[in-house]
């Protein structure tokens, strides 16, 4: 879950990020959407639904999140699709 916090700028306030909580165990991020726990580190994980409509005269979007760390990640989502889809991720590797 993305926790926002209204802040006082320059005579107005203002909604701002102020941390990232798993919405399976609560667990918090370090570092805004990076899970990970060393500057050389990155970890993210996201479980999103983008829909949109794009129109001659406009259009709109709606983004549908559930934030969840990477132990709740390998867990119980990978483990529940394992379990009752009877599927595997699939995996990309990089080396640089």
């Amino acid at each position: 879950m993305k926790h926002m916090k209204t802040v006082l700028i320059l005579e107005h306030t203002e909604e701002v990020f102020d941390k990232l909580t798993c919405d399976v165990c609560g667990a918090e991020s370090k570092w805004d959407e990076n899970w990970a726990d060393g500057d050389e580190k990155k970890a993210m994980t996201k479980i999103l639904l983008e829909e949109e409509e794009s129109l001659p005269r406009g259009g709109q979007s709606t983004q549908t999140q559930f934030h969840i760390c990477p132990s709740c990640f390998k867990n119980h989502l990978a483990k529940w699709f394992a379990s009752h889809r009877k599927t595997e991720p699939t995996v990309t590797h990089s080396v640089w």
